[in-house]
């Protein structure tokens, strides 16, 4: 992580991309609580997970509007609610990818996001002493963000283009013309995972900003594509699928009831097996 200033940013340039970045940050982690808790079902815990991580998430876009010290302060507490949003986002793709996963997976899965919590700790203590003229640990930590953070996220969307090309009968061009919105969801996984190559390439210096240490756009525009992913799909990824599949059966006359015999036809093997649930 090369060296830099600690503060809020002091160049015209600089000031306007990050004030940019975190107003659109904190203004789309609105529509979209906005959108969840127009759509959400009371007992339905997923949906409370999703509007928590974005409410946890919106108060770290607004540090820019102070100068230091209360920068520092105020910047290192808003952290906390981050890290926090970050590892719920894990839980939440957990819930939605689990009835995939066997009992061993879907264990393994959530019990790695457990164990990773301590490097959050500490993460947390290192941008609090770094953001307030304390030590430099943050530069240390700070490029191990990703390979703490996104692991289980990359997983998630590469494991869910397999369970479409291996368990459904619709292409990815017909499961989008059949659901837009989930082509929308499809196309901000992958964009999330460009973004946070950026940032990574960023933090190690390979995209040379002029920016304070840690102040960069790319991890916001992440953060902004898993939030529409968990948003724009409400439910488990299983229950979305079925429900399109059901619906591009209907549209090409073909009864749900037959639905195992034409995955049979097509893939001349029995019905796919269900994977257990934990």
């Amino acid at each position: 992580m090369a060296g830099g200033d600690r503060g809020r940013p002091t160049s015209p340039n600089g000031l306007i991309l990050e004030a940019w970045s975190q107003g659109l940050m904190v203004g789309s982690l609105f529509v979209m609580a906005a959108v969840v808790i127009s759509n959400m079902r009371k007992r339905i815990l997923l949906h409370k997970l999703i509007l928590a991580e974005l409410i946890l998430g919106i108060p770290h876009g607004t540090f820019i509007f102070f100068a230091n010290p209360v920068y520092g302060w105020y910047l290192s507490a808003t952290a906390i609610a981050l890290c926090v949003s970050w590892s719920l986002h894990n839980v939440i793709a957990w819930m939605k990818n689990r009835p995939f996963l066997s009992r061993k997976g879907s264990l393994f899965y959530i019990g790695t996001v457990i164990l990773v919590q301590p490097y959050w700790i500490l993460e947390i203590y290192a941008n609090f002493t770094f953001y307030n003229d304390i030590n430099t640990i943050f530069r240390k930590t700070r490029p191990f963000e990703p390979l703490f953070r996104d692991p289980w996220w990359v997983f998630t969307v590469s494991h869910l283009f397999y369970i479409i090309k291996r368990q459904y009968t619709l292409t990815i061009l017909e499961l989008v013309r059949v659901s837009p919105r989930f082509g929308i969801m499809l196309v901000s996984m992958c964009l999330s995972i460009v973004f946070t190559i950026l940032d990574e390439c960023s933090v190690l210096g390979a995209l040379p900003l002029n920016l304070p240490d840690g102040v960069e756009p790319f991890w916001k525009l992440s953060f902004i594509c898993k939030c529409l992913c968990d948003v724009i799909i409400l439910d488990d990824f299983k229950i979305a699928l079925d429900r399109i599949r059901n619906k591009w059966l209907q549209r090409t006359q073909t009864s749900p009831v037959h639905l195992e015999d034409v995955e049979a036809a097509r893939s001349g093997s029995g019905p796919a097996s269900e994977s257990s649930n934990l």
